[in-house]
């Protein structure tokens, strides 16, 4: 009988799959490293945990969708059992060599997310931490040689665990931040990605421009064509750091710039009706849930009404009128 040439990888199968489900049953520190040191040993080893791996996924696709068919996968295995499933992947050898060889496998993937009103803290698996805002999306996929996340929606503060050897990248649309054992926060506004660096440096690249550097104490403006950098006080960096600790901080900022920081927390919006009030100067430090309390001080204090509707809507309308109470 004739070598097949796919006999080394079937050698090594039973072995890639257990450190597959050993990763995806929980498995902690001590299995992700040995998994890394089992597929680094050989590209035996790499393709046949590549063709697990996706041999797994394509179980869990059937496990979502019901009714798909069991031409989708050859040589499937009864609906339900996903060791069956890799055991009979011979037909996804062909994905797994192209991603093996390419290097694309990856050893953590996760989405993160949160709703509106929401702030969430996530350790990830390198000791690195990430805050989620209100209403945001963070996509992670680690390989072995990269830290890769991408800001899709949203704002997001990151502490990074220090490895020259294997950097850490945020990227927002065009824009790619790289940082080194640092802490940093962005937060993506559509037109513009605006970074707060606290701690360390990070570097910017705005789709083909060159590396920017911007280091601890600074504020960046990032847009399509130009990176614009100012230092900050200690003030103004906890000012855009504050929601962190559930708080927005307003110190001489226009009405309107306080209306768009607690819109993010409401499900219901606060309408400026009149750009008299829009450019009006406000101060003080609420809890993010304290839109309702910012409001009655506004009446109370400024020439505001609000109009509140049954819906928890808030229209904000000039009045020559000021509150006494």
């Amino acid at each position: 009988m004739e070598s097949s040439p796919t006999a080394p990888l079937r050698q090594h199968e039973e072995e890639a799959i257990r450190h597959l489900l050993a990763l995806e049953n929980g498995g902690g520190e001590a299995e992700r490293q040995a998994a890394e040191r089992w597929i680094a040993a050989s590209p035996e080893h790499a393709v046949a945990f590549a063709r697990a791996r996706q041999a797994w996924r394509a179980a869990a696709l059937l496990d979502a969708e019901p009714e798909v068919g069991s031409a989708d996968l050859a040589m499937q295995a009864p609906r339900g059992s996903r060791r069956g499933v890799l055991l009979g992947s011979a037909g996804l050898l062909g994905l797994a060599l192209a991603g093996a060889a390419g290097g694309w496998f990856f050893l953590h993937r996760q989405l993160l997310t949160t709703r509106v009103g929401e702030i969430r803290e996530v350790a990830l698996p390198d000791g690195s931490h990430v805050v989620l805002n209100s209403d945001t999306v963070v996509e992670v996929a680690y390989t072995r040689e990269r830290r890769r996340l991408r800001l899709k929606r949203g704002e997001a503060f990151f502490e990074v665990a220090h490895n020259p050897a294997r950097p850490f990248d945020v990227e927002v649309g065009d824009t790619m931040l790289r940082a080194l054992g640092t802490a940093f926060n962005v937060r993506d506004r559509g037109a513009v990605v605006e970074l707060t660096v606290s701690h360390g440096v990070v570097g910017v690249r705005e789709g083909q421009s060159a590396l920017h550097k911007v280091p601890a104490g600074n504020f960046a403006i990032i847009h399509p064509d130009a990176v614009a950098v100012a230092s900050y006080d200690a003030a103004g960096l906890s000012q855009k750091t504050a929601w962190r600790e559930h708080v927005i901080e307003l110190n001489g900022d226009s009405l309107a710039q306080a209306v768009e920081e607690f819109n993010r927390y409401r499900k219901r919006p606060i309408v400026i009706g009149d750009q008299r009030v829009a450019a009006l100067r406000v101060g003080g430090r609420f809890q993010t849930d304290e839109s309702a309390q910012f409001i009655e001080g506004l009446e109370q204090s400024m020439p505001v009404r609000a109009i509140r509707d049954a819906d928890g809507g808030i229209l904000l309308l000039y009045t020559d009128e000021v509150s006494q109470s």
